[in-house]
């Protein structure tokens, strides 16, 4: 009877091991909490451009109205030596984002708006 509760409780624990790793990933590239806050558009470290929760659960803070991640805590002195640079890259990725989002909308614009030939 020892035995089966010891099975089984590593069976339980096992599994929900394995549901936390997924939450962390899935945590990477999650909306902003906040609504006021721009919410980090990559799926990669700001700093070390390192794939998000490649490292473990990544860093996530909130600076002058951004969300950044970090891929772990690692990254910070140097987002600090170079905040500019990183408010930078982070704004050009909001803004390619918002341009890709763009262009699928237009070109059915353009399409809906076209008569065909009688």
């Amino acid at each position: 009877m020892n035995n089966l509760t010891t099975i089984l409780s590593s069976v339980a624990a096992g599994l929900l091991l394995t549901g936390c790793g997924d939450g962390e990933k899935a945590a990477a590239t999650s909306e902003a909490v906040d609504p006021n806050v721009i919410a980090y558009p990559l799926d990669t470290c700001i700093v070390a451009d390192k794939k998000l929760g490649s490292m473990g659960k990544p860093h996530v803070f909130v600076h002058e109205g951004r969300q950044f991640k970090y891929c772990c805590i690692g990254c910070d002195d140097e987002f600090k030596a170079n905040t500019d640079k990183y408010i930078k890259k982070f704004d050009d990725a909001v803004a390619a984002n918002k341009k890709a989002e763009a262009k699928p909308s237009e070109a059915a614009d353009t399409t809906a708006s076209e008569e065909p030939a009688k």
